[in-house]
């Protein structure tokens, strides 16, 4: 989740955290820049350029003396972007999808499908009093594991990336195209939580209790849902797509406990260890991430149909794990599953291109 105080999550939005876990291969040696300058102009190298230009050309009346290139298909110009405008490109498709909207009264948040009527995930809200009184004691136990999870905790604030790299092939020159669309996935979690976040305003578990001292600044924002354990569960879908054999199936992939899920869910559990969530908003933050990374990933299969749910959070009065998430994905009273078409939303060529590139790096 982004916007975090010295701890800062802003680096969520780059993701590229795990790029660094590689980075230092771009620069191994002084010839190894990629650009045709060796580093940013400092008035120097374009004087130089500007000298040479002028001993090797001569005399130019200005007219062309090359044939244009034919036009690039969408995906072709797509690569050629540089990272900033690829990002924009990939987000501004991505986040025109869906839609936010909070219900006046504060009960419920819903992410829609643009254009479609029906809620793709629904997370009714808690009051102040079931975190008081059914929640808070989950942190005063949790908090007895914050010396075995410090150093997990503080990379996690900025770098949840690396951890699912530990469980699955990522770097920058292998897994690209994969790494442009978790990188994607985590911003668009971002772009979706926090208009809920705002509009949900829940409390944070300090608000309850000082004796509670987290390890890590308490974000400013609402805390529900969690963004970490929205990012952390979406990303943990499409790369379990992109690296499990076999059907698409999520939620039999969380029932089986695969070690992407698992990552993900000691991801959101230590936000709990650190003081800084309950464990209802990891168990929201998990539905509408696995929610709507399955909506991303079936759009692109070119699917009809993917999974709605209902988080019942105002009475779930629960821990959070994975095997508390597994159950209640089976149980209607906590999480109701429902279905939503989509056949009719329409990607850009481009999309198809990419997903079939990151299906290839696998």
């Amino acid at each position: 989740m982004p916007t975090y105080s010295h701890q800062s999550h802003q680096s969520h939005q780059s993701h590229q955290s795990h790029q660094s876990h590689q980075s230092h291969q771009s620069h191994q040696s002084h010839q190894s820049h990629e650009s045709h300058q060796g580093g940013p102009d400092t008035g120097f190298s374009g004087a130089a350029l500007g000298m040479a230009r002028d001993g090797t050309i001569g005399h130019w009346d200005g007219s062309a003396d090359r044939v244009p290139p034919a036009p690039r298909d969408s995906w072709a110009a797509l690569r050629a972007l540089g990272t900033n405008p690829r990002r924009s490109v990939i987000d501004t498709t991505l986040q025109s999808l869906f839609q936010v909207r909070v219900e006046a009264d504060q009960s419920a948040g819903h992410v829609m499908i643009a254009g479609h009527a029906d809620p793709l995930v629904t997370l009714e809200c808690p009051d102040d009093a079931l975190l008081r009184d059914n929640q808070l004691g989950f942190l005063r136990a949790a908090a007895d594991l914050r010396p075995d999870r410090l150093s997990e905790i503080i990379m996690q604030t900025d770098d949840i990336q690396t951890f699912f790299a530990g469980v699955s092939y990522l770097a920058p020159d292998g897994t690209k195209w994969t790494l442009a669309l978790n990188q994607a996935l985590f911003r668009l979690c971002t772009a979706t939580v926090h208009p809920l976040k705002h509009g949900l305003d829940v409390l944070r578990p300090i608000t309850l209790s000082r004796k509670l001292q987290p390890i890590i600044q308490t974000p400013p924002h609402g805390a529900w849902p969690s963004g970490h354990a929205t990012e952390a569960f979406a990303s943990a879908t499409l790369l379990t797509r992109l690296f499990y054999d076999g059907p698409f199936d999520p939620v039999g992939q969380i029932a089986a406990g695969n070690m992407l899920y698992r990552h993900a869910a000691r991801i959101a559990q230590n936000r709990t260890v650190a003081g800084v969530h309950f464990p209802t908003d990891s168990m929201a933050g998990a539905v509408l991430g696995i929610t709507l990374a399955e909506a991303v990933v079936r759009l692109l299969d070119g699917e009809k149909t993917t999974p709605t749910r209902v988080f019942k959070g105002g009475a779930y009065k629960e821990d959070f794990n994975l095997s508390l998430l597994n159950s209640a994905l089976q149980q209607s009273a906590q999480i109701e599953t429902g279905e939503a078409q989509i056949s009719g939303v329409t990607l850009p060529d481009w999309c198809r291109a990419l997903w079939d590139t990151a299906q290839s790096e696998r």
